[in-house]
């Protein structure tokens, strides 16, 4: 005869973060990446897998040295992205969100370059 087992999940130890994230596929991790301009990494932040966009760039955009950030729609976020950018001097090539209430202009050409290149 076999002793009870529990199925409970173990308690998280205090001080590990694992960038392990649930959802309905199961455990899973995103990579946030900021890359130069020949797709080379140059910085990287892991979150779960149901962490959004925007907790990557909180932590990789300020170390960003390049004039020009070229990102999707996920970053069309005014205070946390385009304007501390643009206080950096910095251009943002951003399509803005289809839900926008104001829409705003980017360099359509250029972020269509690199879609295709991609």
């Amino acid at each position: 005869m076999c002793a009870p087992t529990s199925t409970a999940p173990a308690p998280k130890k205090a001080g590990e973060d694992h960038a392990i994230g649930r959802s309905r596929g199961g455990l899973s991790t995103k990579i946030h990446a900021l890359v130069d301009a020949l797709g080379k990494p140059i910085g990287f932040f892991l979150t779960g897998g149901k962490a959004h966009d925007l907790v990557g760039a909180d932590h990789l955009l300020p170390t960003m040295a390049a004039d020009t950030l070229i990102a999707d729609k996920a970053l069309d976020a005014a205070e946390r992205v385009l304007e501390p950018l643009a206080a950096a001097g910095k251009t943002a090539v951003i399509p803005p969100r289809t839900n926008r209430s104001s829409p705003r202009d980017y360099d359509r050409q250029l972020y269509s370059f690199i879609a295709r290149a991609i």
